[in-house]
């Protein structure tokens, strides 16, 4: 294997990572910024291969000689960052020259799982209440930024399927009202059945968003002004002075609650609702798994986050069940 041979597998696998990270909606100056850092570290392994005589086939030892040779004991994470970097570039490389080597990592120590954030009934309120205070903000944008707050946290939605939604997917006279979600993660399409008061907002929103475009003919749901469909970054920014205006802050224990917690909010309070309701949970979470977007039930039990509210109710579903079985023998 040559430098130069090499070097154009490591431009084909920039390419792909590249072209696969312009396609998410997500993408934003932080993400370009590690897509850049990344394909720097990678074209320093490459020099440094080649600084030690181009062994081939790339080995074990090499890879661990590489992360050393920038180790440091007060940055344990950089290290793991450096090794699963190269990791995925070897994996592809293994496709074509099936006699390289793709090492187990040497770093056995793992980040706690921080809880996600789940807001509260009244933290969703002073949400929307701080939305009025944005300034600079005129009226249509407000009622913009509301509408997303509400589709997300009433419908489950992920930021990115908010965003893309169009007119003609918002099926607000049929009975009951849905929206279609298209070709979204994992390449799935799915109907979210919305409840009759969001339908209401929705409704409005539309009336308002009519007046705010006059004649142009816009295809994108939630629009500005200008009839440009609302960008990811500029929403997690106004995000962000909303939560400080609205004082809401994560414990150290917790992550910093987003826009995907909205998410997160939605799947433990359904779960919860249907514990108070005295449904059979385990029967139902395929439909939430569905409604929800995921590929299946395993996928949705990260969202199922343990809140103290959660487990009262799952506690007292749980008694209720034994006791009933003692009853019956």
């Amino acid at each position: 294997m040559t430098p130069a041979e090499l070097s154009a597998y490591l431009d084909q696998f920039l390419l792909v990572r590249r072209t696969m990270a312009e396609a998410d909606p997500h993408l934003g100056a932080f993400h370009r910024r590690l897509l850049r850092y990344k394909e720097k570290l990678l074209r320093n392994f490459l020099t440094f291969w080649q600084q030690q005589s181009c062994p081939w086939p790339i080995r074990t030892q090499i890879v661990l000689a590489w992360i050393t040779v920038s180790s440091h004991p007060d940055h344990p994470f950089r290290d793991q960052h450096h090794f699963y970097t190269l990791r995925a570039f070897l994996r592809q490389l293994r496709t074509r020259e099936p006699e390289t080597e793709v090492p187990e990592s040497p770093l056995h120590f793992r980040r706690p799982r921080r809880r996600p954030y789940i807001f509260s009934e009244r933290e969703l309120v002073r949400l929307m209440w701080a939305t009025k205070r944005l300034r600079l903000f005129d009226s249509f944008r407000v009622s913009t930024i509301r509408t997303l707050i509400g589709l997300l946290a009433s419908a489950g939605l992920r930021i990115g399927e908010a965003l893309r939604l169009k007119v003609e997917d918002v099926k607000l006279t049929d009975s009951p009202p849905f929206l279609v979600i298209r070709d979204s993660k994992f390449g799935k399409s799915r109907n979210v059945v919305l409840h009759p008061t969001a339908r209401e907002h929705l409704r409005k929103y539309l009336s308002e968003r009519a007046k705010a475009l006059g004649a142009k003919r816009v295809e994108v749901f939630l629009t500005n002004r200008m009839g440009k469909r609302l960008n990811y970054s500029s929403q997690h920014l106004m995000f962000g002075r909303l939560l400080r205006r609205a004082e809401i802050r994560a414990t150290p224990a917790q992550r910093r609650p987003s826009l995907h917690s909205f998410r997160h909010t939605f799947a433990v309070r359904r779960l919860t609702q249907w514990h108070r309701d005295r449904k059979n949970v385990q029967e139902l979470l395929p439909h939430l798994s569905v409604y929800l977007g995921h590929t299946g039930p395993a996928s949705t039990y990260w969202y199922l986050t343990a809140t103290p509210e959660l487990l009262q109710t799952a506690s007292r579903s749980f008694e209720r069940q034994q006791n009933q079985g003692a009853a019956t023998k």
